[in-house]
């Protein structure tokens, strides 16, 4: 009989259980481009998805992806963390740091380094919906395949590019 109460008492904590997990993700999506900092100067194009799971009320960590355009197209896939620089209100100023490697679909580039930690501020709309703001310095490294042809010659080889930007993102999360 005790067996049968606990295995009872199990399955009505289980929706209890996981509303308090469900409750500690938050899911963001954002958009925004970039002032390039050095030559080659290509004015990007960026949309990221990020889940996050909060450790605690001011701090989440969670991962992320999206598509980064450009010269070539490139996939992120980087950690995330995120820190609340005050107790949840209205307006809340946060810090945020991206970190890891973008992926290259196209077969004549490669992939490099992505990092961008950034500064910015979220609006508590009335309902669960948040909006984001930030702005943060991004450097995304990559590789690609370039080609040169005349009449006399032709020449195949590769170029390392090094993007270093200040970017500029809005965003909502829920």
């Amino acid at each position: 009989m005790k067996k049968i109460i606990f295995i009872l008492l199990l399955f009505l904590a289980n929706p209890i259980v996981k509303c308090q997990i469900a409750d500690r993700f938050t899911y963001m999506t954002t958009i925004g481009t970039g002032i390039s900092m050095e030559p080659p100067s290509t004015t990007p194009f960026a949309w990221q998805v990020a889940g996050h799971y909060k450790l605690s009320e001011r701090f989440s960590a969670g991962i992320g992806t999206g598509l980064s355009v450009y010269e070539k197209a490139l996939i992120p896939l980087f950690a995330d963390a995120r820190f609340q620089l005050t107790k949840p209100r209205r307006f809340v100023p946060y810090l945020q740091c991206g970190i890891g490697y973008a992926f290259a679909p196209g077969e004549d580039a490669n992939g490099g380094f992505f990092f961008h930690p950034s500064v910015g501020v979220q609006y508590k709309t009335r309902g669960k919906t948040t909006l984001l703001l930030s702005i943060g310095y991004e450097i995304q490294n990559l590789e690609r395949l370039k080609k040169y042809e005349n009449s006399h010659y032709a020449a195949e080889f590769r170029e390392k590019l090094h993007h270093n930007l200040i970017s500029i993102k809005l965003g909502v999360m829920l």
